[in-house]
């Protein structure tokens, strides 16, 4: 259960991502526009994939470590979050159920029975219709940029999400209408930074991605 927590942490990055996915083609935007922008953009998303590529930096050595993955989502709460290189893991909310599997086997949890799962999918699911934006009980938000690179620094206030992260910056383009990274710095100084690619929004989904067995 450790190790799917820790993989959790990760995961929850992407869907602060979504939180920042807008869409827009002019060039000067205030931060009140940067806001209302991704809150009505975020609020028409029903489904979204991804390729992603993931780099864990220790703050104690000078190497990294990278893996890449595909992540789907549909709207209200079903996601697949899965890493296909260097190893396999396949994580998987349908509902209430989460299953989580990999080399040793699978074995699934019940959102509803964990304190610390419930709080997370919370905020996840939050995030995802961007509701994150304007969440001053879980998080500091600061929309910081300039013309079309801005980025949203999202401090948590509350456990357990302040426990694990000192802070969450996702980077977006609105110019290209998508996120094109989030940086996670854990309260150890460890950073995990995700770079998203082939990002599509409302695109059919099979109900299948997100069933395990």
């Amino acid at each position: 259960m450790i190790e799917h927590y820790m993989k959790m942490k990760k995961i929850f990055a992407l869907f602060i991502a979504i939180l920042a996915f807008v869409g827009a083609s002019a060039q000067n935007y205030s931060v009140a526009q940067v806001r209302q922008r991704i809150n009505s953009m975020t609020a028409h998303i029903n489904t979204m994939s991804c390729n992603f590529v993931q780099t864990k930096k220790l703050h104690m050595l000078k190497s990294s470590v990278s893996s890449r993955g595909k992540m789907y989502y549909s709207k209200p709460n079903r996601l697949r979050w899965e890493y296909t290189s260097p190893y396999r893991y396949q994580f998987v909310m349908n509902g209430q159920t989460v299953t989580m599997r990999n080399a040793r086997g699978t074995s699934r949890a019940d959102v509803a029975q964990s304190k610390v799962f419930k709080e997370i999918t919370r905020i996840m699911m939050s995030s995802v219709v961007g509701s994150c934006v304007n969440d001053s009980r879980d998080f500091k938000v600061a929309l910081q940029g300039g013309g079309n690179n801005w980025h949203a620094v999202l401090t948590p206030r509350r456990n357990p999400l302040r426990q694990m992260f000192s802070s969450i910056i996702v980077y977006f383009d609105m110019r290209r209408s998508t996120v094109t990274a989030v940086k996670m710095t854990e309260r150890n100084g460890d950073t995990t930074t995700i770079n998203l690619t082939n990002v599509r929004t409302n695109i059919p989904i099979n109900a299948s991605v997100f069933n395990l067995r």
